[in-house]
């Protein structure tokens, strides 16, 4: 039976998400859907899970064991969580699988408030955990800007749908959104050919 279910979730991994995918579904460690689990059972309700795991959710399953939780404010961060260790500054880690959940907060990955604020209001929620939408992952990875948040954000572009209505950007932010945008489209363009030949 477990080895049906294995199956079944491994078979749910090899595309993007269409919706009928879980978020503990997309999820290639078992450890971390466990240390999620033990963590929903806390009502740490006032973070949103951004990074790997959330873009995970979306597009084909990447091997990560991050576990990225954004909070508006340091003071909404719990001192201490039943079940997990504090490690470091701004890091549990589980006590049962030792996997580490990083609490973030906009400042920590150069992140508007406005822009987080917005975040929140548009996670959606799955197994019982605020995950961050399409379009907040990519203003999540703005800021920072590193060569993985742009090959995150692209991923999200080459299989998600993207509203950017919601989100009050600068242009610089938008520049960097557009430029990104239209390398998709090229890399989308290149293969839909290279399929046909």
């Amino acid at each position: 039976m477990i080895t049906e279910y294995n199956k079944f979730r491994i078979d749910k991994m090899k595309t993007p998400n269409d919706g009928n995918r879980t978020l503990f579904e997309s999820i290639v460690h078992v450890e971390v859907i466990k240390a999620l689990e033990d963590w929903i059972t806390l009502n740490v309700d006032n973070c949103v899970l951004i990074g790997g795991i959330a873009l995970s959710y979306y597009v084909t399953p990447r091997m990560t064991q991050d576990v990225d939780m954004l909070f508006l404010t340091k003071n909404d961060i719990p001192l201490s969580l039943k079940g997990f260790k504090k490690t470091r500054n701004g890091a549990f880690q589980h006590n049962k699988t030792h996997v580490e959940v990083e609490v973030i907060t906009p400042q920590s990955i150069n992140l508007r408030d406005d822009l987080a604020k917005q975040i929140f209001k548009t996670a959606i929620k799955n197994n019982n955990i605020c995950v961050a939408s399409p379009e907040g992952l990519i203003f999540s990875k703005l800021g920072r800007f590193s060569k993985q948040d742009q090959a995150d954000i692209e991923n999200i572009l080459f299989s998600q749908k993207i509203d950017l209505s919601n989100f009050n950007l600068t242009e610089e932010e938008l520049e960097k959104f557009n430029k990104l945008k239209e390398e998709t489209i090229i890399l989308m363009k290149k293969l839909k050919m290279k399929k046909i030949n």
